[in-house]
C-alpha cells in the first residue's frame, strides 16, 4: 500500500505528540480519546504510545526514564526498529517545541490515520473473512470506525453552553416549545413530546397492544413531517404494513392482511383511502437476529439516505441479539449492555429512540392499584429504567381476568386500557390516561370512564394536582 509522507503520515507530528507525553506528566490525558496506537504509522512509535497508555491506565508515572524501563523490562523490547530502546525514546523528544498545540497535533494524526484507512478500504487492503454477509459486516464496522474518528471537543465553557442553550430556545420558539409530538394530546401539552437524545421505553405484557400503539405514534409523527424508522424484530413487513393501514383506514386488520374484502368495491375503497398514507415518511426493516451495532448502522444509513428522519422505533428490546455470547455473561448483563447502547445511540444520532419492552409476570399477580405496572416490572434488567428518559406502560384489566373482566358498575373492560406514565425526565410523571383499544383496527383512542354506570369521556387529568396513584 503506497502512502505519501505529510498526507498519510508524518514522523514530525508523531514525535511531537509522543515527545510531549514523555516530557509533561499531564500531556497523555490530553491526547486520550483523540488518538490511539493505531493512529501512529511507525511501528516503533506504536510501541512507545502503547506503553505510555498502559502505564497511564495503571497509575504508573510517565516520563522518559520510566517509559524506557517499562518497554525494556515489562515489554521485553531491548531494541526498537533497529535502535537501542533508550536512544530511540530519547530521540523522540527532539521534535518537541511546545505542548501548546498538542490537541491539534493529535487531531492531525487522527486525520492521517483516517486517510490511510480509506485507502485500505477502497484498494483492498483490509482482509475480509467468512461469508459474504460476514464480509459486509466487517466492511461496515471498518466504515463506522473511520466515521467515528472525527475530533470532538470534550469540554465546553459556560459561554459555549449558554450559546447552545440560546440556539435551542430559538428552535423551541419556532416549534411552540414542542419536540416531536406523540399524538397523545395530554402528554404533548404537558411534557412537550419527545426530544433528541431521549430513550423512550414503552412496556407491556404480550397482546396488550404495544406494537399497535407504536404504529399509531409513527403515523402521527410522519403526518407532522418527521421521518420514522421502524425496526421490527417480531413482525414481517406485510404485518406492519397491514397494521398501519388498519389504523389509517379504519378497516379491520384481519380483512386487510388476509384479503377478506366483501367485494371489489370494498377493496377499491381501501385503495383510495391508502393514497393519503403512501407518501408518509415511514421506513421499515424486519430483519431478525439484529445486534445493537446493526441497529445503529441501520439508523445511520437511513438518516443519511432520508434527511428528514427524526425518530427510530424498535420492536422490541428483548429480541435484540447480544454482540457476543460470553460464557459467564448473564442475560441481565446482556440486556443492560443493549439498553445502555440504545441510550448512547439516541445521543450520538441526536434523535429520540423508542423501544418496546416486555414486562415480567409479577405484574399479573397484583391486585388493586398495585396491578398497574411499575418500573421494577421491566423484564430482565433494572438498567432499562435507569437508562430511559421516559417509561410508559400499557395496561388492560381485561387480560388479568377474574374480577377485572368487569368494572364496579358491571361494564365489560374488554376494550378498556390505561396508559401509565411512570418516568419522564424533566417532565411530569406518575399519572395514567384512560384509553379505549379497538382490537380489530389496532387503534387506541382517548378513553371513556363509566360514571354511575354511564360511559362518559374521561375528564382532563389534573397533572398539577395530587398524584393519581
Amino acid at each position: 500500500m503506497n502512502f505519501t509522507e505529510h498526507i498519510h503520515y508524518s514522523k514530525e507530528f508523531e514525535n511531537a505528540v509522543l515527545g510531549a507525553c514523555l516530557i509533561e506528566k499531564d500531556a497523555f490525558g490530553r491526547t486520550f480519546g483523540i488518538v490511539d496506537k493505531e493512529c501512529f504509522y511507525f511501528d516503533g512509535n506504536k510501541i512507545v504510545y502503547d506503553a505510555i497508555a498502559e502505564m497511564y491506565s495503571n497509575g504508573i508515572p510517565v516520563d522518559i526514564n520510566t517509559v524506557i524501563d517499562f518497554i525494556v523490562n515489562r515489554k521485553g523490547f531491548l531494541e526498537i526498529m533497529g535502535y537501542n530502546t533508550t536512544y530511540y525514546v530519547c530521540r523522540i523528544t527532539n521534535s518537541v517545541v511546545s505542548s501548546g498545540h498538542l490537541e491539534y497535533h493529535s487531531y492531525v494524526l487522527k486525520r492521517m490515520w483516517m486517510e490511510r484507512e480509506l485507502i485500505k478500504l477502497t484498494h483492498g487492503g483490509i482482509e475480509l473473512e467468512g461469508s459474504v454477509k460476514e464480509k459486509m459486516g466487517q466492511l461496515n464496522q471498518a466504515i463506522q470506525a473511520i466515521n467515528q474518528g472525527e475530533y470532538t471537543k470534550d469540554w465546553q465553557d459556560m459561554s459555549e453552553l449558554v450559546y447552545g442553550l440560546m440556539v435551542h430556545q430559538d428552535e423551541m420558539t419556532k416549534n411552540g416549545g414542542m419536540g416531536i409530538r406523540t399524538g397523545i394530546a395530554h402528554i404533548d401539552r404537558h411534557n412537550g413530546g419527545f426530544f433528541p437524545g431521549q430513550m423512550i421505553v414503552i412496556g407491556a405484557r404480550p397482546s396488550v397492544g404495544k406494537s399497535a400503539f407504536m404504529g399509531q405514534m409513527a403515523i402521527e409523527m410522519a403526518k407532522q413531517g418527521t421521518g420514522v424508522g421502524i425496526i421490527s424484530l417480531e413482525m414481517s413487513n406485510n404485518e406492519i404494513a397491514a397494521r398501519l393501514s388498519s389504523l389509517e383506514t379504519e378497516s379491520d386488520f384481519k380483512t386487510i392482511f388476509r384479503n377478506l374484502y366483501a367485494d371489489e368495491n370494498a377493496k377499491h375503497k381501501w385503495y383510495e383511502q391508502m393514497r393519503s398514507v403512501n407518501n408518509l415518511p415511514i421506513y421499515v426493516s424486519d430483519k431478525t437476529r439484529v445486534t445493537h451495532t446493526d441497529i445503529k448502522a441501520k439508523a445511520s444509513k437511513l438518516m443519511h439516505q432520508h434527511k428528514g428522519v427524526g425518530c427510530i422505533m424498535i420492536d422490541y428490546l428483548q429480541l435484540i441479539s447480544s454482540e457476543e455470547q460470553a460464557r459467564n455473561r448473564t442475560r441481565e448483563n446482556e440486556v443492560s449492555q443493549i439498553s445502555r447502547m440504545c441510550k448512547l445511540m439516541a445521543k450520538d444520532l441526536g434523535i429520540p429512540v423508542i423501544i418496546l419492552c416486555q414486562l415480567n409476570r409479577a405484574v399479573t399477580q397484583r391486585k388493586g392499584e398495585e396491578r398497574y405496572p411499575h418500573l421494577s416490572d421491566l423484564r430482565e434488567s433494572g438498567s432499562i429504567e435507569q437508562d430511559a428518559d421516559v417509561v410508559m406502560f400499557l395496561h388492560r384489566d381485561w387480560l388479568l381476568g377474574g374480577e377485572y373482566v368487569k368494572d364496579e358498575f358491571g361494564n365489560t373492560t374488554e376494550n378498556r386500557a390505561d396508559l401509565v406514565v411512570r418516568k419522564w425526565r424533566n417532565g411530569i410523571s406518575n399519572f395514567k390516561i384512560p384509553m379505549i383499544f379497538d382490537g380489530p383496527r389496532m387503534k387506541f383512542t382517548l378513553g371513556q370512564q363509566p360514571v354511575n354506570g354511564v360511559n362518559k369521556i374521561a375528564p382532563e387529568v389534573d397533572y398539577q394536582g395530587d398524584n393519581p396513584f
